[in-house]
């Protein structure tokens, strides 16, 4: 592997495990979301779903947890597909299914 594909691996892991950090939360709701949601879908998330995930969790719990739980617009892409993921998630903690 190239000097360069390496360097761009290692800080992708190192966003990943920064994102995991970051999305322990102070709301039990927030918590029991992101659980899932860190061992199913952030190893591989994009660089650009990385950095939409990054601005979510800069917003207090109440308002994250208020746009997982409804439909959102004039989000970009990246926060959209977040978004998704999480929404699939909230679904599987109500229903106790997976998709």
């Amino acid at each position: 592997m190239m000097a360069h594909q390496l360097a761009s691996i290692d800080t992708h892991d190192a966003a990943v495990r920064r994102m995991e950090w970051r999305c322990r939360r102070g709301m039990l709701e927030m918590d029991l979301l992101f659980i899932d949601f860190v061992s199913r879908y952030l190893p591989m998330l994009s660089d650009a779903q990385i950095s939409a995930l990054d601005k979510l969790l800069d917003l207090p719990d109440n308002q994250l947890w208020q746009l997982v739980s409804e439909s959102s617009d004039g989000t970009d892409e990246a926060t959209e597909q977040v978004l998704t993921m999480l929404r699939g998630e909230q679904k599987t903690q109500k229903t106790g299914s997976s998709f």
